[in-house]
């Protein structure tokens, strides 16, 4: 029948040169189609011309638009479509920014001299003192010409360097107080830095002649020096510390603890003797102390091999909780110790008695 419609081709004017040659390639066979031959429509010749004239249109409208921005972009091409929501995306493609406003050279009357009015005035006073970039610096740094005119008169302006003149300025110290470092001879003892830091903490010179006049002064740094003067610490007690041997056990900030703890040189011998100075941080030994913790208790604590299992917070809650050290034992020998903290002890004896 296939082949009778091809003969006869010539003659019919209905005849589908593209169906026949379809029919021709599956003729004769039922095995099964291929799934690109049946998912895709078969190219006819009534589709090529609706394709030509689809084609024609588009191309008018787009010579009609001026281009194809016109068609598919809407709101200047600020707004786009998610395509799994369907909802606007704003800003899809951001402008690109604005080029850099030109900067147009100054006329001559709008010219910042600042700078170049304070190199002249340094040059000119402190000739051959400072460089360009030490200048520029001093400059950068806020340092008035009057504050190195101060300094100079003081002899101090070749004492310092420009960073440390920029420190100086900038931490407030006055010239009065280098002339007072410099009278008592400290002077030379601390950097810059040191300077900055004894003034802004407030140490008096009369304050380093005792620590100095005690033997003190070269055994602390500056920031020991003031924090030991604003924790209030007299010279009397390191005095007591020093005598006592302990005064090397401790940093400035331990120094400075105990004394505000309260904690005498007597608690510390009693420790000392017990072995238990090692045991505890000068902070343990604070808070022992002034929880009332005796060293008895501690001493039964370490015959029963309980003093490394709790913190200092957690004797301090035991004794303070009364808890003996023969329920610790109980604890112990019933294998429940080692899953309960200080809390959980206190709780569990609490719940007894």
């Amino acid at each position: 029948m296939a082949n009778q419609r091809f003969k006869n081709s010539g003659k019919d004017p209905d005849f589908d040169l593209d169906e026949y040659i379809y029919e021709k390639s599956t003729e004769g066979s039922n095995a099964e189609l291929l799934e690109d031959d049946i998912d895709y429509p078969r190219p006819t010749a009534r589709r090529n011309m609706i394709a030509i004239c689809i084609f024609i249109v588009l191309a008018g409208i787009w010579g009609y638009t001026s281009g194809p921005a016109s068609i598919f972009n809407f709101n200047e091409g600020n707004e786009g479509i998610d395509v799994q929501s369907g909802n606007p995306i704003t800003n899809v493609l951001p402008a690109p920014p604005l080029p850099p406003t030109p900067q147009l050279p100054p006329v001559s009357g709008d010219v910042n001299t600042g700078y170049l009015d304070y190199l002249q005035q340094v040059n000119e006073q402190f000739p051959n003192q400072y460089s360009g970039s030490a200048v520029q610096g001093l400059y950068n740094g806020g340092v008035p010409i009057e504050y190195l005119s101060v300094l100079n008169s003081g002899g101090y302006l070749s004492e310092f360097s420009y960073s440390a003149v920029i420190g100086l300025f900038n931490g407030g110290v006055p010239v009065e107080y280098l002339d007072q470092m410099n009278a008592a001879g400290y002077l030379d003892d601390y950097s810059y830095s040191g300077v900055i830091g004894l003034y802004n903490g407030g140490v008096p010179t009369e304050y380093l002649d005792q620590m100095n006049e005690a033997g003190y002064l070269d055994d602390y740094s500056y920031s020991g020096v003031i924090g030991l003067y604003n924790g209030g610490v007299p010279t009397e007690y390191l005095d007591q510390m020093n005598e006592a041997g302990y005064l090397d056990d401790y940093s400035y900030s331990g120094v400075i603890g105990l004394y505000n703890g309260g904690v005498p040189t007597e608690y510390l011998d009693q420790m000392n003797a017990a072995n238990y100075l090692d045991e505890f941080s000068y902070s343990g030994i604070i808070g022992l102390f002034n929880s009332g913790v005796t060293i008895q208790y501690l001493n039964s604590l370490n015959t029963a091999d309980f003093l490394d299992t709790f913190s200092y917070s957690g004797i301090i809650g035991l004794f303070n909780s009364d808890v003996p050290v023969e329920f610790l034992q109980i604890l112990e020998d019933r294998d429940l110790l080692d899953d309960m903290s200080y809390s959980d002890v206190i709780q569990a004896y609490n719940a007894d008695n």
